[in-house]
């Protein structure tokens, strides 16, 4: 192919007026010699007849530039007109090629466009989550404040900022230009009599300040609002404000009811603005998006006594030339003083036996976590591996098509047609093939972007941000381009080769080279299936395993829905249970109901973080020993029959809060820390600020014998389930005015009784809404969510592959039974049975497979240890696994087999012959 340079250098050389020039240049010079014969001939001489020449001719170097100017147009223009011809003609010819071909055309771009597609759509999540910076200003310099530390018994967590550890990080630390603190809560909104359960965010005023935030009308929170005492104001959320006000900016100034009592709008946050994070003591699997629709002050008072208790997310922003890790040795150094500034609320027992430290990392890393980042990245590394194996299958059928028309450019060729225009011919051909499944790719990611946001596990951070962008439209269109280019190169210029002509049998069979390729593709594809499909057993066998997990509870016709009472109507413990005891009788009383029961904490769902330490009766800890932190829900009275978990010894009643009895109910695994070898009923305990001196103590009256309240895949929690009203003597929270009432129903459907529920709440207290209404076997499925979610798309993956690689293999195989007609006709003319000739095809096909198997299980022991972290209870290299794939691609080759050696075993000889 040496032509190619010197065709380039004509190219280049006509393009920057080389040539044009030399015309330009010999049609002066031609026309200067002409006027000098005429002066000639006029008796002159020819000194003087030149002379006479170039005066009469003006400035010739201005002419020469005038003149190669129009000539350079015109040729650019020629070509131009010239190329958009030779374009508008290879494509009409080759879309009349398509034409004749529907079959190649159809499976090659709706193969593509699959590819394609899901490349795109996981690509957005991935861009829009992972790689795009957060919506705040600067947020770059965004840091994460937060404790992390380890509880016994239930692993590594993160805590939040106390309240004094917060002031003292503001005021003291070198890095951070400023620090803020939130926490978010449920509130109720009261508006035209109607009561909605909205979503509260109760915020330092520099918080505002320091994610950038900007009022759509009004002002934001200042600092004269964050401070005890002030006038209760707060701001409404956009989506809020759009929902229930119609955006009407006279809602500034106005007067609204709230569960905390009445509060003055001062203002409206911009669209889209939210919290970063969930608060340390939420789930974050119910904070979809971590929206805000009230936004309150903080107002923590810099005086108050230090309570040892994590309750604040914290995020600051760096000072020009800091960095995370400075800051993060900067606010250690403070953390490691907290024993000594504040010695009634942290101890050097604390510090140790939980790992108690101080993290600070940037904001994006805190809100997306490394196994977010992981799956993504997985999950575009499948569906790269289903394009790579669909442009292989592709590109085997353009090898086909080019090794069936080779006859076609010879004949071409022998016609006059340039080496340039045969490359053109295949590039057109190719490139309305792309370009066609990348318009229809880019449609299909699109739809599958939606599905994708319809199923995505609610954890998942930023999906409100996750919409199709133009840099998912140009990454179709790229993808389609370079397959097009790939798919035209290696046949067009195989074909241009005169010795590719001679290549082969005299039918212009291929030639061993392209037989190889052929095989060599369908073995990456075979090597590639593998990879993922190793990859989808590993998640289903994880999955199957964390569904194995019994929670210690049945979720079974359980309805679970939340309230939110008004805090200025039920202001004690005493009035809020008095509610919950009213309500309780008349959903119990609802047909199909058999029990009732509420919680400030619903398992795998609500108790995932935060917890308050645990004392023990007559039994002070050890000076190396530390008093645990547990988790503490609050439950009334029928919390356990209606959850379904047994509980060895009995459950509270009413009649417990009746007496002031304190009765409680700790899990096994707590017991056995308490009092190891002992009964843990009849026992006394307390928590939280009561300490381990107090009077008062809670009565263990029952023990639950394993609850895997923090997740399935984490091991049985430490639990106190406290009363909902406190005992003379003890410390407890305040009255319970958003619990989750959990609802047990004879129905296969417990959602069909909402409306009975609705009806009954709004008529004991139209003031307080109902919301999150769902049922515990969804709450049990959305804790495996992120596991379910990974293994669908894997699996859909795979499904994929295994389909392709199905096609390839039977395409390869089907067309060497083709080329191989006439040997198979000599076989069985010279006494080969049907089923030696079946076997050798077969035989053939096992043969690539194998090979792509033996690949693909070295890149599979390889490529599934970054599963390693998104497993559960399942080794990444799993040999069952492993096996268990190998073998169906073994059968799926042999299958795809089957068709094409049926075909060669009924060859007649004669015919074979007769044809060769």
């Amino acid at each position: 192919m040496a032509w190619i340079p010197d065709r380039y250098r004509e190219l280049r050389s006509l393009l920057r007026g080389e040539r044009v020039d030399d015309d330009v240049a010999e049609e002066l010079a031609a026309h200067l010699a002409m006027r000098m014969e005429e002066n000639v001939s006029k008796g002159m001489s020819p000194e003087d007849a030149r002379a006479e020449a170039a005066r009469r001719f003006g400035d010739v170097s201005r002419w020469q530039r005038e003149t190669r100017d129009i000539d350079l147009g015109h040729v650019r223009e020629s070509r131009r007109v010239e190329l958009r011809d030779a374009l508008a003609r290879e494509s009409r010819q080759a879309l009349r090629a398509l034409a004749r071909s529907p079959a190649f055309t159809v499976i090659a771009v709706v193969t593509l466009a699959l590819g394609i597609g899901a490349t795109t759509a996981i690509w957005t999540m991935l861009e829009t989550v992972v790689l795009r910076p957060l919506p705040y200003a600067g947020a770059a310099r965004l840091v994460s404040v937060r404790h992390p530390a380890e509880v016994p018994g239930t692993g590594p967590s993160k805590w939040g900022m106390s309240a004094a550890g917060y002031f003292l990080f503001a005021r003291e630390n070198r890095t951070l230009e400023d620090l803020g603190a939130y926490t978010a809560d449920y509130a109720t909104l009261v508006t035209d009599g109607e009561a909605e359960r909205v979503r509260l965010g109760r915020i330092t005023h520099s918080v505002l300040g320091i994610l950038g935030a900007r009022p759509a009308v009004g002002r934001l929170i200042g600092e004269a609002d964050d401070v005890p005492g002030a006038e209760p104001v707060a701001m409404l959320g956009w989506n809020v404000w759009q929902r229930r006000y119609g955006g009407d900016p006279g809602v500034v100034g106005r007067v609204v009811e709230t569960s905390g009592g009445p509060v003055e709008i001062v203002g409206v946050t911009a669209r889209g603005f939210t919290l970063p994070t969930p608060s340390p003591f939420e789930s974050a699997g119910d904070l979809a998006g971590h929206y805000v629709d009230l936004w309150v002050p903080l107002r923590l008072d810099p005086t108050a006594r230090a309570v040892n208790s994590h309750q604040y997310a914290g995020v600051g922003r760096l000072r020009d030339g800091a960095s995370a890790e400075a800051a993060q040795r900067d606010l250690q150094s403070l953390t490691d003083r907290l024993p000594e500034l504040f010695p009634n609320a942290y101890s050097q027992g604390f510090i140790d036996e939980y790992r108690f430290r101080m993290g600070v990392e940037p904001l994006r890393d805190e809100v997306l976590g490394e196994r977010i980042v992981r799956t993504l990245w997985v999950l575009l590394g499948a569906v790269g591996v289903v394009l790579l194996i669909a442009c292989a299958n592709v590109a085997n059928l353009f090898l086909v098509r080019a090794e069936a028309r080779r006859r076609e450019v010879a004949v071409r060729s022998a016609l006059g047609a340039s080496r340039l225009q045969l490359v053109a011919h295949h590039l057109v051909e190719s490139m309305l093939v792309a370009l066609v499944a990348g318009a229809l790719g880019v449609g299909i990611g699109v739809a599958l972007l939606r599905a994708l946001l319809a199923i995505a596990p609610s954890d998942l951070p930023r999906l409100a941000e996750v919409g199709v962008h133009w840099t998912a439209v140009a990454l179709g269109l790229a993808l389609a381009v370079v397959a097009g280019i790939v798919f035209a190169l290696y046949p067009a210029l195989r074909q241009i080769d005169t010795e590719a002509l001679r290549e082969g049998s005299r039918g212009l069979s291929a030639s061993p080279r392209q037989r190889a390729v052929r095989s060599g593709l369908v073995v990456t594809q075979m090597a590639l299936a593998l990879v993922l499909l190793a990859a989808a057993g590993l998640m289903a066998r994880s999955f199957g395993a964390l569904r194995a997990v019994r929670p210690g509870l049945d979720p079974a016709g359980v309805l679970t829905f939340t309230v939110a009472l008004p805090g200025t109507k039920y202001r004690t413990m005493e009035e809020a249970a008095a509610f919950h005891r009213e309500l309780q009788a008349r959903l119990a009383a609802l047909p199909g109901v058999r029990a009732v029961g509420a919680t400030t904490g619903l398992p795998l769902r609500d108790m995932g973080v935060g917890c308050a330490v645990v004392f023990r009766e007559g039994r002070p800890y050890e000076p190396d020993e530390e008093a645990p932190c547990v988790y503490v829900p609050r439950v009334t009275p029928g919390y356990f029959a209606a959850l379904g978990i047994p509980v060895q010894g009995r459950a509270p009643e009413w009649r417990d809060l009746d007496a002031g009895t304190g009765a409680v109910v700790v899990t096994r695994a707590l017991a056995d820390r308490l009092w190891p070898g002992e009964d843990a009923i009849g026992k006394g305990m307390n928590s939280g600020g009561s300490g381990p001196g107090e009077a008062g103590h809670y009565r263990v009256v029952g023990v639950v014998p394993a609850l895997r309240a923090a997740g399935l895949d984490k091991a049985p929690a430490e639990v106190v389930f406290y009363p909902v009203v406190r005992i003379p003597g003890t410390w407890l929270w305040g009255p319970v005015t958003g619990p989750t009432y959990v609802v047990r129903t004879a129905l296969d459907d417990p959602t069909t009784i909402t409306g009975a529920v609705r009806r009954a709440v709004a008529e004991l207290d139209p003031q307080v809404p109902i919301a999150n209404v769902t049922t515990m076997e969804r709450v049990v499925a959305r804790s495996m969510s992120r596991v379910s979610f990974i293994m669908l798309l894997l699996g859909v993956a795979s499904a994929i592959a295994m389909l392709l690689s199905a096609v390839g293999i039977y395409g390869v195989i089907s067309y060497l039974v083709g080329q191989r007609r006439g040997e198979i006709g000599v076989r069985i003319a010279l006494g080969a049975t049907t089923s030696r000739v079946a076997g050798m095809i077969v035989g053939q096909s096992l043969r690539l497979a194998l090979a792509g198997i033996a690949i693909g299980l070295v890149g599979a022991l390889a490529g599934t240890r970054i599963l390693r972290s998104l497993l559960f209870e399942v080794s990444p290299t799993d040999p069952a696994v492993l096996l268990a794939v190998a073998a169906l691609l073994v059968a799926l080759a042999a299958l795809a087999s089957f068709a094409p050696a049926r075909r060669a075993a009924r060859v007649d000889p004669v015919e074979a012959l007769r044809g060769d």
